[in-house]
């Protein structure tokens, strides 16, 4: 698990044309519209709260699976999380998306402008922010940890918090390679936390690659945990603006 060098040629990110700003105004009227329709409730919020009483500042890294983030990116507008989005135009696209939600935008990725990405993001949690992770991310494999977030929590000490969501009645995109769940309005959904990992500051490469494998299987059981509780009772979200 190393860092992918920087290629010159391809480290600045694509400039929003005027169809892109068009497209995120749609979007995120969407995202708010469909999210509050959405009978929410949350699991595990005591592992949040266990994490942040471990974390320097109190702020923690979340990490998630690439297909599950819309109830997640719901959840928590309006709180200047840091996220990671690509140089490319479907990178600027979810730029203008996310940062019109309220998020703090770090653009980069695991391919293009790598170190830029991981220093941004770096910057972003000493100034004082929880950070976020598809961990997948951004074109797969599926379900396979890339090393950035725990390079990030390495470097901050900061721990990596898993949280994932599930739904009741939701479209699955069987042919997208994340297997995109989006929920159907007024679906039952959970948001799910679980329990954090540290990343010890004298982790090597090996202990890395360790500490990926720890991590996806806490995303996967944690996933099924979700999909499992929506058997229970369902609460209504209280709403944020």
């Amino acid at each position: 698990m190393t860092v992918p060098p920087e290629d010159p040629r391809g480290s600045r990110p694509e400039p929003p044309t005027r169809a892109q700003r068009v497209a995120a105004v749609a979007a995120r009227s969407l995202i708010r519209a469909l999210g509050a329709s959405l009978r929410l409730r949350t699991l595990g919020e005591e592992h949040l709260a266990a994490a942040r009483r471990v974390a320097p500042g109190g702020h923690v890294v979340f990490a998630f699976w690439h297909g599950r983030q819309l109830p997640l990116v719901y959840t928590w507008r309006g709180r200047d999380v840091a996220i990671l989005t690509s140089l490319s135009r479907d990178g600027t696209l979810q730029s203008l998306v996310l940062g019109g939600l309220g998020y703090h935008i770090v653009r980069g990725s695991t391919s293009r402008g790598a170190v830029r990405g991981l220093v941004g993001m770096i910057r972003a949690v000493d100034e004082g922010r929880d950070a976020a992770f598809a961990v997948d991310g951004p074109r797969g494999p599926y379900h396979d940890v890339k090393p950035g977030v725990l390079f990030l929590a390495r470097r901050t000490h900061l721990p990596v918090v898993p949280i994932t969501s599930a739904a009741v009645r939701a479209r699955i995109f069987a042919d997208a390679w994340d297997r995109y769940l989006l929920p159907y309005p007024f679906s039952p959904t959970v948001v799910a936390y679980g329990t954090h990992l540290m990343v010890p500051p004298e982790a090597d490469e090996e202990a890395l690659a360790l500490l990926g494998e720890q991590l996806g299987q806490r995303l996967d059981e944690l996933t099924g945990a979700a999909e499992r509780a929506l058997t229970g009772p369902v609460l209504e979200d209280p709403g944020r603006s």
